[in-house]
């Protein structure tokens, strides 16, 4: 398609969105409620990609509007404009801006690849799904579904399901580019076996739609549910597909990241982050380096659990440790996006780098990465616990419990036991998923080196270089400005060297040491 050709297609599909925001617009004015109105854009937005999908040819040009539309969004959604599509007082969720989020994602992707479809199955679900089931489930639900906290009903759920379903089964059905045709084959009517694989297929992904938008919350359904349902037919239902193993990914890691967001183990913009960061491994690394990702995760958030339990029930401790042992973990709750990136950049920039060069010790030095985020972390949950206070690593002199740079022969311990056990289970997950890449006794002191000394260089950086205030209210040293606006003196270190930073340097300092290593 013509550059012109595409560019008309963005205006008209632009000008069905602004007649779709008028439409709603018009229905408030006449005394709609809000929620009439939002469902109205909600629903009727589902129509854009069937006008893109037959006029825009180009994945930047589909992409463009919606992309544009997340700007927009979210600078109503910051100002309160639009206000006749918000929520209902104490609902308002940010829905409105992860709509066009997912929209532009299953854009640039679905339309790159030349299969449209794809992106329509996820977009049709959202629209049509979840839009009437919203609708349902406030004028007929009656029963609520304890799992989901009390917020979604039966009626809802079903119709959610039932509205997935057909709207799968269209696209699938129906003609391309809009429908997948005979399996994305085209041409002519489908057979009947075509037509009951295609009704199967349906079912499937209806399920996974419905169970998306159960376990979703705060407006998360309209990045969830598109981009699983779209993830899970790549994964599942077109393996030939180039993208088949970063949907894959990201089918595994949006449901761990949903989880551990209903756990209160990340927060949304962390869960976000993590479910991009675990599909991109996957698509490079395969289940090896998910995997490994897997275990640094949740062996981190195991420990931290387990040692928090600790320090509430233990008492053989001095009384006076134990203050700074809670505020230690009180400082390690949920994840949030700069710690997800933190721990996991420079194990995905390995990874890239050997998805563009094929080398496999990039591969193993990635795994070094993960392993120094692991050893790092087992060293700060479990080091704290140790019998006598830590020491500073570069004066020798005693420490504040929980303060970044403290070293303990437990924490030593912990750290040495994070960085073999990954580079154990690194090396059995490359030979047992057949990788070409280097598995002996090599690899493994490569892998376990790069874990130990990156923990070491985390904890060098969080003595002569992490800021490090002086609470007054409390009288002891945090590592944050306490969040009630009290002013806090900066005792040492660079206010901008944060936990975060110094996290991403010992494992960029890992990398490197993997690299000096394998040249």
């Amino acid at each position: 398609m013509s550059l012109v050709g595409d560019a008309v297609g963005v205006a008209l599909s632009g000008a069905y969105v602004l007649v779709v925001l008028a439409a709603a617009w018009l229905l408030s004015r006449a005394g709609a409620s809000a929620e009439t109105a939002r469902k109205v854009v909600h629903i009727g937005l589902g129509g854009w990609w069937v006008i893109a999908s037959l006029l825009v040819g180009s994945a930047l040009w589909a992409a463009a509007l919606p992309a544009a539309f997340v700007v927009v969004n979210g600078i109503a959604y910051r100002t309160r404009r639009l206000s006749f599509m918000a929520r209902e007082e104490g609902e308002d969720t940010p829905g409105t801006v992860y709509y066009a989020a997912s929209l532009a994602v299953l854009a640039f992707c679905a339309f790159g690849v030349g299969e449209p479809y794809v992106g329509a199955l996820g977009v049709f679900c959202m629209s049509f799904g979840d839009g009437l089931a919203a609708v349902a489930g406030r004028r007929f639900g009656r029963r609520r579904i304890a799992i989901a906290g009390g917020g979604k009903t039966v009626a809802g759920s079903a119709a959610m399901f039932v509205a997935s379903f057909l709207s799968c089964a269209f696209v699938l059905v129906a003609a391309p580019p809009v429908g997948a045709g005979a399996a994305g084959g085209g041409g002519g009517a489908l057979a009947a076996p075509e037509v009951v694989a295609a009704l199967g297929v349906a079912a499937v992904l209806a399920v996974v739609a419905t169970l998306l938008e159960l376990l979703s919350s705060d407006g998360l359904d309209n990045l969830t549910v598109p981009l699983g349902v779209s993830a899970v037919y790549v994964a599942l239902f077109s393996p030939g597909s180039p993208l088949a193993p970063v949907a894959a990914g990201l089918a595994l890691s949006g449901a761990v990241a949903l989880a551990s967001l209903r756990l209160r183990l990340l927060t949304k913009p962390g869960a976000l982050g993590a479910a991009v960061v675990g599909a991109l491994l996957f698509g490079v690394g395969g289940w090896p380096l998910w995997l490994l990702l897997m275990w640094f995760f949740g062996s981190s958030n195991l420990a931290s659990r387990a040692m928090a339990r600790r320090v509430r029930t233990a008492r053989a401790r001095a009384e006076e440790d134990e203050p700074h042992m809670r505020q230690a973990h009180r400082q390690s709750g949920p994840r949030r996006l700069r710690q997800v990136l933190a721990n996991s950049a420079p194990a995905l920039l390995c990874a890239l780098a050997y998805a563009a060069s094929g080398d496999g010790w990039l591969l193993v030095v990635s795994a070094g990465a993960l392993a120094a985020s692991t050893s790092d972390t087992w060293a700060s949950e479990v080091g704290v616990h140790s019998k006598n206070p830590p020491v500073d690593i570069l004066t020798r002199e005693p420490l504040q419990r929980g303060l970044s740079g403290g070293v303990s022969p437990l924490g030593l311990a912990a750290t040495c036991a994070g960085a073999v056990s990954t580079a154990l289970l690194a090396t059995l997950l490359f030979r047992a998923f057949g990788f070409a890449v280097p598995t002996g006794p090599d690899a493994f002191l490569l892998i376990a080196a790069c874990g130990v000394a990156g923990s070491l260089v985390d904890s060098v950086l969080g003595a002569s270089l992490q800021a490090k205030y002086r609470d007054p209210e409390a009288g002891r040293i945090v590592e944050r400005p306490p969040a009630s606006g009290t002013a806090a003196a900066l005792v040492s270190g660079r206010a901008w060297a944060t936990n975060d930073a110094v996290n991403f340097m010992s494992g960029v300092a890992a990398v490197a040491l993997g690299l000096i290593a394998i040249l």
